[in-house]
């Protein structure tokens, strides 16, 4: 079947795009799929049963054993049965579990033969697999053979056969597609799915430990079951195949146990908080119910779960930002997943000694809330970090003093750490720059105009000799210009501090933001070189330098302006010995 259908060379795992598939393609893949999970579905059983009728001494051909798989395959599916007018609704989850991965694994193989589209192929795999294995179903029910004793009513037929086969395959369909493209979908869905996969997990396996425990310590009253049912070697298979048929149930059972819960046979039940003994069983996993009172250290066992709320808050971590809520969707579908097995797992026994068999749905989803949920919650919340991309400086006043410190320590990489930092600062400084423009241009016009009428001053010589005198600073500020070049158009690697004495801080009067104070001499590590402040060209035009915001910035100009006096001092010597001269 699959040699016939298969695409072209494609990656493993990847969706098969078929430009020459038709309707009739389509419906090929379809039904071949469909139908072929329940042709091996029901191939699978046929061993079984007839193993079954085998070691109880009845005589077996190949119709009986056919015959006495369908009664089988309709329990798989979770149709309840009528054994000799007897309810039977306690069902084998093993042969169900077998029928799940049949039919995943055929809708997974469907979905990918049509493209892997959850819009357009998704729907119609999901649709003919349910009905194939409903309309089976109806069909099979309708003709039990009458020898069997077995009935089973159509209409459930449908509707059981339709639901767990459409699950089945709902599986398949999301291991081939994966995460649907909806926007509604959240992208984190499908980390939650993998938490709640491992805290399920850990809970199946808590009561698979719980069960292995209760068979290991009433192993006596087993040995004594297969005595009175199975006294010789083939009784003994056939028993411990159903007792393996019935094994997922009992284990269902241990987690109900674990949880607190617990379960009950008929008038016994069992859980960690007491135990009411009932008419003993010979059926194995029957005979291995504690009948003796709880030992205190029994209440040990819901330690497990909350372990296991531990873990799978310690997964959901991994989510980041979303930890939360990934795992809260993880505990809450692991809570109604466990609900649903507890009554799955459960039922009618033929209205004997040991009926009911019930496992309480409606205490085990509170319990896993509590003991798994709130665990896991907390895991979550109390390991909260900050969040991601959040700067821990935020609320800092000065975040550069540490790498000023570190360039006055290692003089080499001083001019690496102030380019660094005047980098760092760009965008804020250019901000401030564009809020006070416009009044820098009116101040800008008076000042030219002043500055004409007035004579210019003759020397800067003579630097800090009177109190009454302006420091070179002081006269440089005089001639200040504002950058006519808009912010968008300024280079991106400029240097945000001046390059030559020409340029100017603003006035403390033209903005409200302070300047920062003048630099002491103590303040200036020697070792910084003049080229700190980043090697960046500075373009022709005027720009307005922004003001310095941390001490590194600050003594970087301090050294330039301080290098520039020094520079323009030399030359004016120079100019007046030429003129002596």
């Amino acid at each position: 079947m699959t040699r016939t259908l298969d695409a072209p060379d494609h990656e493993p795992g990847g969706s098969v795009v078929r430009p020459d598939a038709d309707g009739f393609d389509r419906l090929r893949v379809l039904m071949a799929g469909a139908m072929g999970t329940v042709i091996v579905s029901y191939a699978l059983l046929v061993p079984g049963a007839a193993a079954v009728v085998l070691t109880a001494g009845a005589d077996v051909s190949l119709d009986s054993a056919f015959a006495a798989a369908i009664p089988l395959w309709l329990a798989a599916h979770l149709i309840p049965l009528a054994l000799g007018g007897q309810p039977l609704s306690v069902l084998p989850l093993l042969p169900t579990l077998l029928v799940v991965g049949v039919v995943a694994v055929g809708a997974g193989w469907a979905v990918r033969r049509l493209g892997g589209h959850w819009r357009t192929d998704a729907g119609a795999v999901l649709a003919t697999f349910a009905g194939a294995h409903s309309a089976v179903a109806v069909l099979g029910s309708a003709l039990l053979p009458r020898a069997t004793e077995v009935a089973a009513a159509p209409w459930a037929a449908l509707v059981s056969s339709g639901l767990v086969a459409g699950g089945a395959a709902t599986l398949g369909v999301v291991r081939v597609c994966g995460r649907p493209a909806d926007p509604r979908v959240p992208p984190w869905a499908g980390a939650a799915l993998r938490t709640g996969a491992v805290a399920l997990t850990g809970l199946v396996g808590l009561g698979a430990l719980a069960l292995l425990g209760s068979l290991l310590l009433g192993a006596p009253a087993v040995g004594d079951a297969y005595a009175d049912l199975a006294p010789d070697p083939g009784s003994g298979v056939g028993l411990t195949l159903l007792a393996l048929a019935y094994l997922p149930n009992a284990v269902v059972g241990g987690v109900s146990w674990v949880l607190g819960p617990g379960f009950s046979v008929g008038s016994a039940s069992v859980s960690p908080f007491g135990v009411s003994p009932g008419e003993p069983s010979v059926f194995p996993l029957f005979a291995a119910l504690p009948d003796a009172p709880t030992p205190v250290w029994a209440l040990l066992a819901l330690a497990g779960p909350i372990a296991v709320g531990a873990l799978t808050g310690v997964v959901a971590r991994r989510a980041g930002d979303h930890a939360m809520p990934v795992a809260g969707v993880a505990v809450a579908g692991t809570a109604a997943v466990v609900g649903l097995l507890g009554a799955l797992a459960g039922g009618r026994l033929a209205a004997g000694p040991y009926d009911p068999v019930r496992i309480p749905a409606e205490l085990l989803v509170p319990s896993v809330l509590l003991l798994v949920g709130v665990p896991a919650l907390l895991v979550v919340f109390l390991g909260r970090g900050r969040a991601p991309g959040e700067d821990p400086y935020e609320y800092e006043d000065d975040v550069e003093e540490p790498s000023v410190a570190v360039a006055a320590d290692e003089p080499e990489d001083a001019a690496e750490v102030a380019g660094a930092a005047a980098v760092a600062a760009d965008g804020t400084a250019r901000e401030r720059v564009a809020r006070r423009r416009p009044a820098l241009r009116d101040r800008r016009g008076i000042r030219e105009r002043t500055r004409a009428d007035a004579p210019a001053p003759a020397s800067i010589e003579g630097e800090g000799e009177g109190e009454g005198e302006e420091s070179p600073v002081e006269e440089v500020r005089e001639d200040v210009s504002v950058d006519e070049v808009p912010l968008d158009e300024a280079p991106a690697e400029e240097s945000p501090v001046p390059e030559t004495a020409d340029e100017e801080w603003p006035d403390e009067d033209d903005t409200d933001e302070e300047r920062p104070a003048e630099a002491t001499a103590d303040e200036r590590p020697a070792a910084v070189p003049v080229e700190a402040a980043g090697t960046a060209d500075v373009p022709d035009v005027d720009e307005e330098p922004p003001a310095p915001r941390t001490v590194g910035e600050l003594v970087a100009l301090r050294a330039r302006q301080a290098a520039e006096r020094a520079a323009r001092e030399s030359a004016d010597g120079s100019a007046d010995r030429s003129a002596d001269g």
